[in-house]
């Protein structure tokens, strides 16, 4: 039986017991910050097992079905090495949130493993929490399982989450029970008594039945309370692919339809045939490449943190096994589409972002072989001069990760395969070390939220979140309930004090979504404070940081609180920003996804996954479609509505925000282009109609890192002033060259090629120095040690290309090492017999600085770098030698 077929069984089948069939939610969680993937089936729908009322499509459903796609790293040692870690795999689930509990759970469970994939129930084996006597009683006289086949295991094995009773952590728990399947005999060994037990594959969990009933409550660590909950839920996962290897009938998943098929054209394009457990390199390609691809096609970029770092690392560890397979060039990009064929079916992002997802892998896979072979060779040599139980330094290790790229995991992964550690505390010392630049840039929230909790817990307590009126008005009579001043909270504040105003009401915007926040001033009569900007807690209390300039601020005071007018810039550039963002989607793909913004009222800045820079012709379109719609001035509208009708709508998310179950949409009411449109969830504040924007100009388009790009533009008055002033720059450049605007590109062109010649000029009188310095017996003479002649160049007026010409001719010549000198620069070259001696240019050159000082380096044949004292090389250099 194929993949799609059990898939689709599962889900029909729950299906025809009441459950809503949901899509795969995204791998990225959009509603959940605290983690980097989705990495269960009941992740996306944790806020139904916590009590919101589970609303899809306006309905309310208790009952729900998915077969969720996730991500894990936890145990990426082990991924190709057994049978049972994979970092990408789908999970089947079927979930009550306070509808059936454990008895029909577990009817259900065996119902669909017995009845409708045939499983043979004398091989099905359950597991229960000791205490779980509810569960046990259902599997031996409702089911029929004899009670040698039924397990009682504590709470490391049959809770959930795993030992959560004493180590905790608080909150939802409950007891599990699993079902393992018996593969025999030919899979296991001795010790294998049934689940749980031995170290071998015979007994294979594939279902686990989590049974939602307590509340986790106490210490931690210590012995928790478990308090029933007033809702009790059930959260069931099957894992799809080890389910599919035993219906297969292979030996473990790697076999399966989904995997195989990426094994095979790895052994072809390798060369190596694919030997089952002990390819290992054939197996972590095959799992890494379908992570990889499933990643960036939910919208995940390259990084060096979070999820891209995860990614980045994934990707790398399959290059690196690549590599132990022969492959020296990028090559996994080329399985993408393989990828995007076998899983794209039921995951139809893989297969519309596929182009982008290509060239991301294509370009960070060049990035990184560029330094793989040159740092593989220098942990190989760091490695080598190991003995027997020392470690590798980390600052060794460090070197390797900001010279090769290399991360920590994959220099601990190569140095335990030759049997030594790393020192890992000394990594992270000298990461420390490198970043202790500026790490307190939001120190003034942190001192609020943490020295001013209190006071605005109670506040929030008794009047709730503050309320906005910006959306509407730029002024407001409000009644300050709150000032606040680091730790202390005052009952007044004179001229000169800052403090955080809490007010009922504002229509003051707190920063978010990109936005700014905004600033103008407080007005009472005898007194005025000036508004710095303004940000709001997690509860919805805004904080107005300001300055009293007049008069006396007292907590009870009636004030006009007035917004400054350039909020209405603000309001310009964020409608913008969703026109641009828009656009792009609809110039170079679905791909791209927002990745951060700045509203402010001079500029925007938005950053996008994108994996190459645009095309001029593609700036170009992007900008006449948002010019478009402004021109066509459309209006713009906003409306609450339920988070799942906003998304049904096809209303864009923002990844990482999180939304409540009513959200704002912000839409624009017509569009420039036959199926495009404007419409995302977002807080911020809008013009009423696109024409209020004026004009938008790109001002720059840049990489911000590995697959994600920012574009800053403006709008209104300030796009004016822009074109203004780069068509005065442009007339003044035609001036100082005296021609026409309309020649200056002709006679920018004439003056380069001009100056190219120059250059040429230059480099060949170069070259006649270096010959004449070099030639007849007025040259260096050339000195030997060691099999090896070597020699010492001081040559004056030359430049780093002409130095490295010498060194060439010097090598020619025959020097097997010549070091050439010119003012504070200087070239070391090796011949391929002093190479053959073992010398490395880079090695030699850094040896060389530390007895001569100067610095620099290289690798193979040549180094170079400067600052060296020539006297001193001289005489230092043979003793290098061997």
């Amino acid at each position: 039986m194929r993949t799609a077929e059990i898939r689709e069984k599962f889900l029909s089948f729950f299906e025809g017991k009441g459950h809503l069939r949901l899509p795969s939610f995204s791998l990225i969680p959009e509603d959940d910050p605290s983690l980097l993937f989705t990495s269960a089936g009941m992740v996306p729908l944790k806020p139904y097992f916590l009590g919101a009322k589970p609303i899809f499509g306006g309905r309310e459903w208790r009952r729900v079905t998915t077969c969720q796609e996730c991500l894990r790293v936890g145990d990426i040692e082990n991924v190709g090495r057994t049978s049972r870690h994979n970092t990408y795999f789908e999970m089947l689930g079927n979930f009550s949130f306070g509808d059936y509990f454990k008895k029909e759970a577990i009817l259900w469970a065996w119902e669909f493993l017995t009845e409708h994939l045939k499983l043979d129930p004398g091989r099905l084996w359950v597991t229960v929490f000791e205490d779980d006597d509810e569960a046990y009683g259902i599997w031996r006289d409702l089911v029929g399982v004899p009670e040698e086949r039924i397990g009682r295991f504590g709470e490391d094995e049959n809770y959930w989450p795993g030992g959560a009773i004493t180590h905790g952590p608080n909150g939802p728990s409950g007891p599990c029970s699993e079902i393992f399947y018996d593969r025999g005999p030919a899979y296991g060994t001795p010790d294998e008594t049934g689940p749980n037990t031995g170290s071998g594959d015979r007994f294979v969990e594939i279902w686990n039945l989590v049974f939602t009933q307590y509340d986790r409550q106490g210490p931690i660590p210590g012995p928790g309370i478990l308090k029933p909950l007033p809702q009790k839920n059930i959260d069931t996962g099957m894992g799809l692919y080890r389910v599919a290897a035993i219906l297969q009938d292979v030996e473990d998943f790697y076999r399966t339809d989904t995997f195989f098929p990426i094994i095979q054209e790895v052994a072809r394009m390798s060369g190596r045939p694919y030997e089952g457990k002990g390819s290992v390199s054939h197996r972590v390609i095959a799992d890494h490449v379908r992570a990889v691809v499933a990643a960036l096609a939910d919208g995940a970029t390259f990084s060096n943190t979070g999820r891209g770092y995860v990614i980045r690392r994934l990707l790398r560890r399959a290059l690196r096994h690549g590599y132990l397979l022969g492959l020296s060039d990028p090559f996994l990009h080329r399985l993408a589409p393989l990828v995007a064929e076998l899983l794209g079916d039921f995951y139809p992002e893989m297969r519309e972002n596929l182009p982008a997802v290509e060239k991301q892998i294509r370009l960070e896979e060049e990035r990184f072989l560029e330094t793989l072979e040159g740092g593989l060779k220098r942990l190989d040599a760091l490695l080598s001069g190991l003995k027997p139980g020392e470690v590798l330094p980390g600052k060794e290790a460090f070197r390797l990760y900001d010279t090769y790229g290399f991360p920590l995991d994959l220099t601990v992964e190569i140095a335990a395969e030759r049997g030594f550690g790393v020192d890992t505390e000394g990594f992270q010392k000298a990461m420390e070390e490198q970043q202790s630049r500026s790490r307190a840039a939001m120190a003034f929230e942190r001192e609020i939220f943490k020295k001013g909790a209190q006071v605005l817990e109670e506040l929030y307590a008794e009047r709730g979140a503050t309320e906005f009126l910006g959306y509407n008005t730029l002024e407001a009579e409000a009644e300050v309930l709150a000032l606040l001043a680091g730790d202390q909270s005052l009952e007044e504040a004179g001229p000169g004090t800052e403090v955080q105003v809490v007010l009922d009401k504002t229509p003051f915007y707190a920063e978010g979504g990109g936005q700014i926040g905004d600033f103008g001033v407080l007005e009472w009569p005898g007194g005025l404070a000036r508004v710095e900007t303004t940000k709001k807690t997690e509860q919805g209390i805004f904080l107005h940081k300001a300055r009293v300039e007049e008069g006396v601020l007292r907590v009870g005071e009636r004030v006009r609180a007035v917004v400054d007018p350039k909020r209405r810039d603000t309001e310009r550039n964020h409608t913008a920003t969703h026109l641009l963002h828009a656009a792009l989607r609809a110039v170079l793909g679905p791909h791209v996804r927002q990745a951060g913004s700045l509203v402010a009222p001079d500029r925007l800045r938005f950053d996008f996954t994108h994996p190459e820079p645009l095309k001029p012709e593609e700036l170009e379109r992007v900008e006449l479609l948002v010019n478009r719609w402004i021109m066509a001035d459309f209006p713009v509208t906003w409306r609450y509505m339920p988070l799942e009708e906003a998304r049904k709508e096809g209303a864009m998310a923002l990844f990482g925000e999180k939304y409540g179950e009513v959200v704002r949409v912000v839409r624009v009411e017509g569009s420039p282009l036959k199926g495009l449109e404007s419409k995302e969830l977002c807080g911020g504040c809008h013009v009423r109609r696109t024409g209020e924007i004026g004009a938008f100009l790109i001002r720059s388009e840049e990489a911000v890192s590995a697959g994600v790009r920012r574009i800053e533009a403006v709008t209104g008055e300030e796009a004016i002033r822009f074109a203004r002033g780069s068509l005065n720059r442009l007339k003044a450049l035609a001036e100082r060259l005296e021609v026409g605007e309309a020649a200056l590109e002709e006679r920018l062109e004439k003056l380069l090629a001009e100056l190219k010649e120059k250059e040429r000029e230059v480099e060949r009188l170069q070259a006649r120095l270096v010959q004449a310095a070099l030639g007849g017996g007025g040259g260096p003479s050339l000195e030997e040690k060691g099999g090896l002649k070597w020699t010492v160049a001081e040559l004056p007026g030359l430049d780093a290309k002409a130095l490295r010409q010498a060194a060439d001719d010097l090598v020619a010549r025959g020097a097997d090492v010549a070091l050439v000198l010119s003012g504070g620069q200087a070239v070391l070259k090796l011949s391929p017999k002093a190479q053959g001696m073992g010398l490395e240019a880079g090695a030699l050159f850094r040896a060389l600085a530390e007895k001569a000082g100067g610095r620099g380096g290289g690798k193979g044949a040549l180094a170079q770098g400067g600052g060296l004292d020539p006297r001193k090389a001289r005489e230092a250099l043979p003793g290098l030698l061997p």
